[in-house]
Formats: C-alpha cells, structure tokens, sequence
C-alpha cells in the first residue's frame, strides 16, 4: 500500500454510455438542427448577402383630353385590355359647337383664299396692260423724235409724252412687289386650310371623345361610371401590368458596398423557392426612407432602390416578393471574397 508507483487503472468508456451522454444534451442538437432549418427555409437561405424586393408594379391612367359626360364604358374590374382597346366613349357639346366654329372659319379662310387668287389676277391683268401703254408710249415718242429730227414738225406742235412715260414707268414698278405681298398671303392662308380640313376636324372630334388603352394589361380599377361628367385629365379607369421583368430591391443604407450597376445576380421568388438570374440596372445615389418588405412584413427603412432587369425571357406576377443576391457562392460570400 505504500508503493508510491501504483496508478489507478483509466475507467473504461463503453460506446452506451457515449451515446447515452450524447442523448442527455439532445435539447442543444435539436436547437441547432432548427436554426439550420429555419436559415434553410427564408428566402435567400445560408446567402451572408442578400436584399428583399418585389417585381414591379406599373399603373396606367385613362383619361379623357376633353371634359364631356361618360356616356358608355366596355370594361369591367378584373378585364384583360390590349394596346389600342376602345373602352369608352364621351359626349361632349362643346367639342361639336368648336368642330362647328372651325368649318365655318375653314370656309371663312377659303373664301379668302379665292378673293385674293383673283387679286391677284387682276394685279396681273393690269400690269400687262401699264407695259403695254408703256411700250404704246415709247414707239410714240421714237416716232416724234425722228419727225423732229428731219425737221418735219415744229417743237412747239409736238406733244410733250415723257412725263407720260415716266408716271408709267412708276406705276409699273409697284406691281411686282404688290403681287408679290398677295401671293405670300394666299401660300398662307393655303397652308392653313391644308393643315386642316372638314374631315380632319372630325376625325379630331371622334379621337377626343374616345377613351382607349395605350398599354395592354388588367383593370386594375373603375374610377367612374357611365353618366358621370368627366373632367380633362380625370381618369376613368387604372389599368394594371399582368408581367414584368423588372424588380425593384431595398438596400440597406449601411451596405451600400455589397452590389452595383452592371452586376450579375440571383432572384430568388419568395414563394416558389424558384432561382433566377438578372443584371443591377441601377442604384439610387441618395438615401431615403424607403416602404421595404423585409420578410415579415413591410417596413419603412432608409437605404437606396436597386433596379434590376431579368434575363431576357424571363417575366414575375407584379407584386411578388424576391429576395436578391450577389451571383457568387455562400462560400464566398461568408469567407469574404466579395
């Protein structure tokens, strides 16, 4: 007993008291196991980086461009429309009073335009018959200047012409320019009546009282029935996009280093669990708050709005929640090498 060599034998670990060791601290197992599977489930899984979004929503207005009373409208809330759809018509009175004052002042302007052709005329009418008296004039003049030269008349029988000839002379130099001022008024008034007519103004008068659809898409809403009088601008019907490949994304304002313009990345729908692939279009340069889902709900966060373009092909629901992330690996992502 007093050996001070001897050492207590080691106990020996068997492999069921191991497992039931590892049994005594399952309640650390199954919390690890559910932070893996909760991290698994989000949208964007085990990703260090990643911003939520949504595919972008996109509203068009119809509005009539002249105020009248709806007198009929073909679409209902929830109806699929396309690009130049007719959905609705006005009837406005004073459009018809206008369209009658323009025809009257179109004849108005015709009438012009055929006083003045025949001013014209006559300007040219009288021109040629001053040259004429002006040529009549002159051989008269060379007549008595060469009967006076051989002294066949006396100077004080011969009629003096040339103040005659001078005033005429005169008179005809205006009529160019006369002429001139009455044909640019005619090229004038043509024009005017060119640019419209009877049927042009009447085709103007239909466009202006019809309500149809620049962009294809859903009624999203009915602003007003038919019988309603409608003002200028006031719209009748908000028209919703049924597809988009564009998604608009929240960045945090401390990460504005994490993704730019130009950059391939993953959209990953929050729903569907399904993978896609676009590029950064653009990233705002100011900071503001900002309406953000952020997976349990939306908040208001500052930070800068990501704009990125799917691949080509490639469409969402409006509205769907995205989570977007860089196009590298998790490996990556959470050893640095960003």
């Amino acid at each position: 007993m007093t050996d001070k060599t001897f050492k207590r034998p080691a106990l020996r670990h068997r492999r069921r008291h191991l497992i039931r060791q590892m049994f005594n601290g399952w309640p650390w197992i199954i919390w690890i196991c559910a932070a893996l599977a909760v991290l698994l489930l989000l949208p964007g899984g085990m990703n260090r980086i990643r911003f939520y979004g949504v595919a972008e929503r996109t509203y068009e207005y119809v509005s009539p461009l002249e105020s009248g009373r709806l007198i009929s409208l073909n679409v209902n809330l929830g109806d699929a429309v396309y690009a130049g759809q007719l959905i609705g018509e006005l009837d406005n009175q004073s459009l018809a009073t206008e369209l009658l004052m323009d025809q009257a002042s179109l004849m108005k302007t015709r009438d012009k335009v055929q006083s003045i052709r025949y001013d014209v005329e006559n300007l040219r009418l009288e021109e040629a018959k001053t040259a004429a008296e002006l040529r009549a004039l002159e051989g008269q003049w060379a007549r008595t200047e060469e009967l006076r030269a051989k002294n066949l008349i006396l100077e004080q029988d011969v009629e003096d012409i040339r103040p005659q000839i001078e005033a005429t002379k005169d008179v005809l130099s205006h009529y160019p320019r006369l002429i001139a001022q009455l044909e640019e008024r005619l090229s004038i008034l043509e024009e005017e009546t060119q640019l419209f007519n009877s049927n042009e103004l009447k085709e103007l008068q239909v466009a202006q009282c019809r309500l149809v659809v620049q962009t294809a898409g859903v009624v999203a809403e009915v602003l007003h029935q038919p019988g309603d009088v409608v003002e200028t601008g006031d719209p009748v019907i908000r028209i919703s996009n049924v597809s988009t490949s564009r998604i608009i994304a929240f960045m945090p304002e401390e990460k504005r280093m994490d993704i730019a313009e130009g950059e391939r990345c993953r959209v990953i729908a929050s729903a569907s669990r399904e993978v896609y692939h676009g590029v950064v279009k653009t990233v705002t340069a100011d900071i503001r708050k900002l309406p953000v889902f952020t997976g349990f709900g939306d908040q208001i966060l500052r930070g800068r709005r990501i704009v990125i373009e799917l691949d080509e092909g490639i469409e969402l629901v409006p509205g769907e929640q995205v989570v977007v992330v860089p196009d590298i690996s998790i490996l990556d992502q959470w050893m640095g090498k960003r």
